[in-house]
């Protein structure tokens, strides 16, 4: 049985374990690395912290027994590398927004219905048409010098393992450059209407999430402690890699994704209705898809409040606010903008409805509700059918009493996946195993998936019922102030 180095290389850090082929950690590490964020939308990362974090992690498994390398991670990323390898600028992240002039110039340009056609989503400042436009306009000279464009964090890793540029389908297809029917990168007319024409000599080989890459270089084998020659595969994104690790990878599954960003998915036979606010993804089976409602920030809030407000832990935090009343407070969790149900950039955290009374444990336990609330709203955009059951997955998921909030908020039974923390592991092993061959299909063995099931409360849902009427209408109640808002920051 292979023993598998699995890493997921997320927004906030780096996981690696040492797994069997079945998905079981024998072993695991976690190193963190720093967000660069300035005003008008940047966010940015720095691919020397993420190699370092997972080398780091990797050799405190001791993973000289390990016998092949599978890697997921952060997708939709602008990562510039020259032709030795090394970043010619900062990572541009999935979050960053800044290109929303940029997105506008596009969609003057290109129908939007052609490019939902020909990509299976709208296009809009998350789109790496928009932010290598962005480029252009700002720092041709990054370009120019730039020799390889990679667009998801697990990419950069494997590069510099193998010295291959390999991305996967599931990651391209979150980037906007890619056809979405032939899982092939745009065409170099595609590319000259998109006004990128010179981008495409950076793009590069594309594979199925799950294929063997290459093998590991002695040098990066030496600093990761593993031995050369090892095979190195290169999973779907982490979305994808999440999917199948839910026990989503065959259709009729939904689950729900809670880490530092979130989403709520399931694979399907068809594409998703770009107006609905769902994404289509390519899922590594060729005639299949993943449809995903992304959050831009989900427990990311939780980060935010635990700093805020000083908490010596998340846990202690979350159960001091889980002690109190449901809230009438109101929390809008759009810290860095949002993705799905609705794409705004220039939307932003809010509470609605604050009082002399309210103490912290009262706006920390609308902050639980209002990102409970906003999966609920994703949940009801990806599915125009009730369904009976929810998996949750993720980090997020360490709280029972916020995973029952979840249960109560969408009056749905909830379950947690076995090892919820680790489901994007799981699913990066699996992906190989069936490039492999060595699995027959995406489906999780029955023992897999096998969860504890929470309840929802009535009386509960009944009070959420009528907050989830108020957290709907509050968004569009400001949307046009948020917008006002960001022009007056950039002068406009």
């Amino acid at each position: 049985m292979t023993l598998w180095l699995a890493l997921d290389i997320g927004t906030t850090g780096t996981k690696a374990a040492l797994m069997e082929a079945n998905g079981q950690v024998l072993r695991s590490a976690y190193r963190d690395y720093p967000t660069q964020t300035a005003e008008g939308g940047v966010v940015e990362q720095d691919v020397r912290d993420w190699w370092q974090a997972a080398a780091d992690a990797a050799r405190e498994l001791n993973p000289t027994d390990a016998e092949a390398i599978v890697i997921t991670g952060q997708m939709q990323n602008v990562i510039l590398l020259d032709a030795s390898g090394e970043p010619v600028r900062p990572v541009i992240l999935y979050s960053d927004s800044r290109a929303h002039a940029e997105a506008a110039a596009l969609q003057a340009a290109v129908e939007p219905e052609t490019l939902r056609q020909l990509t299976g989503n709208d296009q809009e400042a998350g789109s790496l048409i928009a932010k290598l436009r962005w480029l252009m306009a700002h720092e041709p000279q990054t370009l120019e010098r730039a020799a390889h464009l990679l667009v998801g964090a697990a990419d950069a890793i494997a590069f510099r393992l193998t010295g291959k540029a390999t991305s996967d389908t599931t990651t391209a297809s979150t980037t906007g450059l890619m056809d979405i029917s032939t899982r092939a990168w745009l065409s170099a007319d595609d590319l000259a209407r998109c006004g990128i024409a010179s981008a495409g000599r950076l793009f590069a080989n594309l594979r199925s999430g799950g294929s063997q890459i290459s093998a590991v270089l002695p040098q990066p084998a030496a600093a990761w402690q593993v031995r050369p020659g090892i095979p190195v595969y290169l999973a779907p994104g982490d979305a994808g890699a999440a999917t199948l690790g839910a026990g989503s990878g065959v259709p009729g599954y939904p689950y729900a994704y809670i880490g530092t960003s979130g989403w709520v998915a399931f694979t399907a036979d068809h594409r998703a209705l770009p107006e609905s606010g769902v994404f289509t993804l390519a899922h590594p089976q060729p005639e299949r898809f993943i449809c995903v409602a992304p959050l831009l920030t989900a427990a990311g809030n939780f980060d935010w409040a635990k700093g805020l407000f000083g908490a010596d832990s998340h846990a202690a935090m979350i159960d001091a606010a889980l002690a109190q009343p449901p809230a009438r407070l109101l929390y809008l969790p759009y810290l860095n903008g949002e993705r799905s149900p609705f794409s705004d950039p220039f939307a932003r955290g809010a509470f609605i409805g604050l009082e002399p009374r309210h103490t912290q444990p009262d706006l920390v336990r609308a902050v639980l509700e209002g990102v409970a609330f906003a999966y609920r709203h994703a949940l009801d955009s990806l599915l125009n059918t009730p369904i009976a059951h929810l998996v949750l997955t993720g980090g997020g998921t360490r709280s029972a009493g916020w995973c029952q909030m979840i249960a109560d908020i969408t009056g749905v039974e909830v379950s947690i996946a076995p090892d919820a923390a680790n489901v994007g592991l799981r699913g990066a092993v699996l992906a190989a195993r069936v490039a492999d061959g060595a699995a027959p299909n995406f489906a999780l063995a029955d023992s897999a998936q096998q969860t504890a099931v929470i309840q929802p409360d009535s009386a509960r849902h009944a009070h959420y019922d009528r907050q989830y009427r108020h957290f709907r209408a509050a968004y569009p109640a400001l949307k046009s102030l948020f917008a006002d808002m960001a022009a007056d920051q950039t002068g406009a």
